[in-house]
């Protein structure tokens, strides 16, 4: 005799390995995507910090030395300016503003010479000082 369809019993145990399958699937989801937030922030952090160098970097340029620097503020002899402001959230090169994502900030810019300058960066895992020269050479 031919059968032309499944069994009650047939389908009751595909129907059971299916569900202990996908409820040993549905354990591990969660943790899949537990650190998918940090990650995602770390990303943000660092696409804006590099935003922000890159507008330093064109600033300095066409800059060749630094007029005055003054609570978070260079000016440059060509009347281009960086400023660091709200705590080192914002930051502002002549005129265009930009606001680091995250736990982003540049805290500090220190005098070296007519020249150079040091920006203290929090990325949130860490603190950086980096060195900034005006001019041809920081090509």
């Amino acid at each position: 005799m031919k059968r032309a369809a499944f069994t009650l019993i047939e389908l009751m145990i595909v129907i059971a390995i299916l569900g202990i399958g996908l409820h040993s699937l549905y354990l591990g989801f969660p943790t899949l995507f537990s650190g998918h937030e940090l990650r995602q922030k770390i990303v943000e952090e660092n696409a804006s910090l590099t935003l922000a160098y890159g507008m330093i970097h064109s600033c300095l340029k066409n800059c060749r030395r630094i007029a005055t620097i003054a609570e978070g503020r260079i000016v440059f002899d060509n009347d281009q300016y960086i400023a660091v402001e709200n705590f080192g959230k914002d930051l502002r090169v002549n005129g265009n503003l930009l606001q680091l994502a995250g736990r982003a900030s540049i805290t500090e810019v220190e005098h070296v010479s007519d020249t150079m300058f040091i920006t203290r960066v929090n990325t949130g895992n860490g603190v950086i000082r980096v060195i900034w020269k005006a001019g041809v050479a920081n090509e």
